[in-house]
This record gives C-alpha cells, sequence and structure tokens, in this order.
C-alpha cells in the first residue's frame, strides 16, 4: 500500500484514479514528478502525460 497522506503542494493533482493523488487535498504525494509525452512534437496540452501515474489497486 502506497502512503498518499503527503501533499506535494507544488504538485497540484485532480487525477483521483492514480494511486499517489492524495484525495483530501488534491495533489500529489510524490516529491517528484515525470512529465512525458506520446507524441514527437506536442502543441496541445492533452499530448503531453504524467509518467509517473499509477493505477490504484
Amino acid at each position: 500500500m502506497t502512503d498518499n497522506s503527503y501533499a506535494n503542494e507544488c504538485i497540484k493533482c485532480t487525477v483521483k484514479s492514480c494511486k499517489h493523488h492524495n484525495e483530501d487535498k488534491n495533489y500529489c504525494s510524490l516529491d517528484t514528478i515525470c512529465v512525458g509525452t506520446h507524441e514527437p512534437h506536442p502543441t496541445e496540452q492533452r499530448c503531453v502525460d504524467c509518467e509517473s501515474f499509477e493505477t490504484k489497486a
């Protein structure tokens, strides 16, 4: 089980299905995240991904 009670107030997050999501405050519980893309040359916000995402069990 992951401890997601910590809220890193530098990383806002609303993805409730991620196991790193702090549900009380809508922040990520990780110290750092990795942001990536699935496009060779992203031009829109939807082309960018949080690569630290893990599905809640």
